[in-house]
């Protein structure tokens, strides 16, 4: 029988994917393939479970495309002070008027949406005075908090591609808490652990990393690339748009029912037509690097596992793969699935 083992973990949001219940699986097998002290190049971070997992024990370079994750990165791996928001909070926010905010963009764009009015010029005023802020490092970890509280608050189910619909039994609940406490009872509870590395946090594609100086200088031949893609046709650039908006801090123009961004970064992970290159392309850059890799995927994936393995092996003389039964929760739709979470590792 396994030993349980408990890992290092901080919860940002509720985000589709995340690997928080899932280390047990996942760590031990990078850990089998990867040194103490080695580096780790998490691809695709989204919110770097798997990196703050191993950041007392590993270098990290963290990945993603969207700039919401690498505040999450910047706060949570790359960040050596430990800020103890518990002692500065009060301060930092004490001339706190989301009032002034009620005829904001943000308000205009998204009261009675995902927020009501109320919550929007919450979200407004913090978003505000999280800018007013010097210290940069406290910016991204006060921005982490924000997502928390946002995420706790959310007129929806779990994500921002669709909210509910005015006749929804949770919507008078969801739209009496306040956004403002939410965020520093959060500020209270949270604390990030110290790191000893010079832990490096990028966003960009995939395929950058490979010809990217700043990274290959920390990840020699015998580094492991760690790749958690998407496992569906569910572009998270639709489902978390409104987190980029507001760490973004911008006004976009914005479209269709759910008030999306029109910048939205599309993957090919997320194409029928496109996710077998797209995995290929990674695997082959990947073993080009002389880097072992691990991915996680399952068995309810756009690419087949057998098709998966077989791009592996092209490109690796040493595959396993290991996995678990786990329930997917389908989005909102009160259904969860039971597929199998798989990790293979190529060495």
């Amino acid at each position: 029988m396994t030993e349980y083992r408990e890992f290092n973990t901080i919860y940002v949001t509720r985000y589709m994917g995340a690997k928080y219940k899932l280390l047990e699986l996942i760590v031990p097998v990078i850990e089998e393939l990867l040194k103490p002290g080695e580096t780790l190049i998490d691809l695709m971070a989204g919110t770097h479970a798997v990196g703050y997992a191993l950041k007392s024990r590993n270098l990290v370079v963290a990945n993603d495309i969207q700039y919401y994750s690498e505040i999450f990165g910047r706060a949570l791996i790359s960040n050596k002070s430990c800020f103890n928001l518990r002692s500065q909070c009060a301060k930092d926010f004490s001339d706190f008027k989301p009032q002034n905010f009620l005829n904001s963009w943000f308000v205009k764009t998204y009261g009675d949406t995902y927020f009501s009015k109320a919550q929007c010029a919450e979200i407004a005023a913090i978003r505000s005075q999280i800018s007013e802020i010097s210290n940069r490092d406290a910016q991204y970890l006060y921005l982490s908090v924000l997502a928390n509280a946002m995420s706790l608050c959310q007129s929806s189910s779990g994500h921002f591609a669709q909210y509910f619909p005015k006749d929804h039994p949770r919507l008078k609940s969801l739209r009496a808490m306040s956004v403002f406490k939410e965020f520093m009872q959060r500020c209270e509870e949270i604390e990030v652990i110290d790191g000893k590395f010079q832990n490096l946090v990028t966003r960009m594609e995939v395929s950058e990393i490979f010809n990217t100086k700043q990274v290959l200088n920390v990840a020699p031949a015998g580094s492991l690339a760690y790749l958690d893609p998407p496992y569906s046709s569910a572009q998270y650039s639709r489902y978390y748009h409104l987190l980029e908006t507001v760490f973004l801090d911008d006004s976009p123009e914005v479209n269709f029912k759910g008030l999306y961004r029109g910048d939205r970064h599309q993957s090919d992970f997320c194409s029928p037509r496109n996710v077998r290159s797209a995995f290929e392309r990674v695997i082959q850059q990947t073993s080009n690097k002389n880097w072992n890799l691990v991915i996680s995927y399952s068995d309810a994936g756009l690419l087949g596992l057998n098709e998966l393995l077989v791009l592996c092996k092209r490109y690796y003389q040493n595959v396993k793969m290991s996995q678990r039964e786990y329930g997917h929760s389908t989005q909102g739709r009160g259904i969860v699935s039971q597929v199998h979470e798989v990790v293979i590792s190529c060495s």
